[in-house]
This record gives C-alpha cells, sequence and structure tokens, in this order.
C-alpha cells in the first residue's frame, strides 16, 4: 500500500476521528482507535493510480487554499474599513439627516457652561468655540481674545458645535480603597468588541494595585489611555456589588446632559480621533506609547443636537449589527 496513499486517506478520515475524541483540556483519540477505524480498500492498482491523480491536482488545491485564507483576511480587513468609514460618516453629519425642529448644539453646550458655572462659582473659567461672521471659528477662554481655529478635523452642519472634550464630561475623582471593590484594568475589556467583561474582579482594599483609584459609575466612559490604538475602551453598562475603582490607566468620562454617551463613545473610536490621540505630538513613548490627560481633554469633539446625537448611534449600531450579520 503506497504511503502516500495511507496519508490521502487518513486526512479523509478526519471528521470521523474527531466524533471520536474525548478528553476536556486535551482532547484526543487513542491508537486503538485509529487501528481500529474501517477503511475503504481498494486494488492496489487503483491504489496507486489514486495517489497520482491527487499529486496532478496537489498545486490547484494549494493555489485554492492560499485565495481561501487570503479571502478570509480581506473579509475582515473590509468589515474593520466599512466600519471605520460609518464611524467617520456619522460623525460628521452624514449619517442621518439633520432636523430643523432640533435644538441647537450652541444651546445644550450652553447649558452646560451654566452648570459648571452653578458647581464652580469662582473657579470657573468660561470657554467656548464660536463660528465667526467670516465662517471661521474661533476660541475664547476666560478674559483672553479670541483665537482663530485652523486646525478642526472637518466641517460639521450649521446647528452641530464645536467643543473640547473636557467641556463636555467631568468624572467623579479618585480615591485609596478602604474597603472591599470590584476593581477594573485593562483585562476587564474585550478590545474587539468594546465590552466591559461580565465578571466582577472583587479585591480586598489591602491587595489593591497601585493604580486603583479612579472611582467608575454606571454609563460611565473608560478610554485607556495607554495605547490608545488598541481601543481598550467601552460604555459601563451594569452596576457592581460593590465599589467600582479603575486603573490610573483610563480616563473616565461622565456625561453631562446633553451630550449622549454611546455618541461620543462612537466618536472616541473613529478614525478622526483615532489620528488624534496616535499622533506623535499626543501619544509620548515608544513601548507604549499614551496620550495624557491634558493632551486628551483639549481634544476637539463635533457636537450635534441632542436628538441627533441618540439618532446617529441609532444608526450607527444597526449598521453594525447587519454587518455583523453578513460577515
Amino acid at each position: 500500500m503506497p504511503i502516500e496513499f495511507v496519508y490521502s486517506l487518513l486526512e479523509t478520515l478526519e471528521d470521523a476521528f474527531v466524533k471520536k475524541a474525548t478528553g476536556t483540556t486535551f482532547v484526543s483519540i487513542t491508537g486503538e482507535t485509529v487501528k481500529g477505524q474501517i477503511i475503504p480498500l481498494p486494488p492496489l492498482a487503483e491504489q496507486e493510480r489514486i495517489v497520482t491523480e491527487i499529486e496532478k491536482y496537489e498545486p490547484l488545491i494549494a493555489e485554492y487554499d492560499k485565495l481561501e485564507q487570503e479571502k478570509s483576511k480581506l473579509d475582515g480587513e473590509i468589515y474593520d474599513k466599512l466600519k471605520k468609514s460609518i464611524l467617520q460618516y456619522a460623525i460628521q453629519g452624514k449619517l442621518v439627516p439633520q432636523e430643523p425642529t432640533d435644538e441647537p448644539a450652541s444651546v445644550l453646550l450652553e447649558k452646560i457652561r451654566a452648570e459648571k458655572k452653578a458647581k464652580l462659582g469662582k473657579k470657573y473659567i468660561d470657554s467656548f468655540i464660536y463660528k465667526g461672521d467670516d465662517n471661521c471659528y474661533y476660541e475664547k477662554v476666560g478674559d483672553n481674545a479670541s483665537v482663530l481655529l485652523e486646525n478642526l478635523p472637518f466641517d460639521i452642519p450649521d446647528n452641530w458645535c464645536w467643543a473640547r472634550l473636557g467641556e463636555i464630561v467631568y468624572n467623579h475623582g479618585q480615591m485609596l480603597p478602604d474597603e472591599q471593590f470590584c476593581y477594573i484594568d485593562i483585562g476587564s475589556i474585550d478590545n474587539a468588541r468594546q465590552k466591559l467583561s461580565s465578571e466582577n474582579n472583587i479585591i480586598e482594599p489591602h491587595k489593591a494595585p497601585s493604580r486603583a483609584r479612579k472611582i467608575v459609575a454606571r454609563d460611565d466612559i473608560l478610554y485607556a489611555t495607554v495605547r490608545p490604538y488598541l481601543h481598550n475602551m467601552c460604555i459601563v453598562d451594569r452596576d457592581f456589588p460593590y465599589r467600582a475603582i479603575a486603573s490610573t490607566g483610563f480616563a473616565v468620562m461622565a456625561c453631562f446632559a446633553g451630550i449622549y454617551n454611546k455618541f461620543l463613545f462612537y466618536y472616541l473610536l473613529s478614525p478622526s480621533f483615532d489620528e488624534y490621540a496616535n499622533s506623535t505630538e499626543n501619544a509620548k513613548g515608544v513601548a507604549y506609547p499614551a496620550i495624557n490627560d491634558d493632551k486628551l481633554y483639549k481634544a476637539f469633539i463635533p457636537v450635534p443636537p441632542l436628538n441627533e446625537q441618540i439618532r446617529i448611534a441609532k444608526q450607527v449600531d444597526s449598521i453594525f449589527s447587519n454587518l455583523k450579520d453578513e460577515v
């Protein structure tokens, strides 16, 4: 019996052997299982003819396998590129139509500034971006003269506004754990899906890692500032049995009223924000480049009316869900 025939025959029996395999951690079959397998046995001359035919088609099979692998790789790349394109269209106001009846974004930003002023009192420094009569954007901070902005990422619809990230989000501060807590670190996030693990990493205070400091609440956005290109980020979508505390490797962002966290999350995931967060000017370091809080919160954010933020996020959710079904 030609050894080449035996090899080809064993390849055809793979599914049969898999069904007979046993074990949990290491699934395997025994030598007795292989010896006991019933096989079709043609005459010797036919075995040789079969081997000859298989060898004739092996280059074609190898080429097909190569093309199949390339196709699978291309499918993954297309999905990723489609997601990026959809996000970019969404954050530029090109995914859903603008509604004239929506309250302009300028009004909701005025409400946010009023809320911050009421909370901070004399510590509050007014800061805002506005569009001048010349259709150019200017920024005014405190009593300083307005400065022309020439580095905004893209054009936005008329009823949208630009704002700095630090103007539309806040955080809950930091604390040294003094009782049992649920710790959120980079490993708690599935960065392929941007989802928080459903498992609670409960830690005693005396075993708390030195980086366990940032207080977290439901609906916050967690954004890993170390190697931001990995997209270790999520929306906190559940409650915890104990206080939730995140690593200082995260920026913890709670949105002011009028800012829909899902819309902001999608902007932080977009190619535009990626370009900002991962630029050599903003992400410092070689092995573990990171963007510091000052740079992060100075990022420009396009702000649509609240109702449009919700419509955009829902549309992106729907498209992404359909894409997963197709791929």
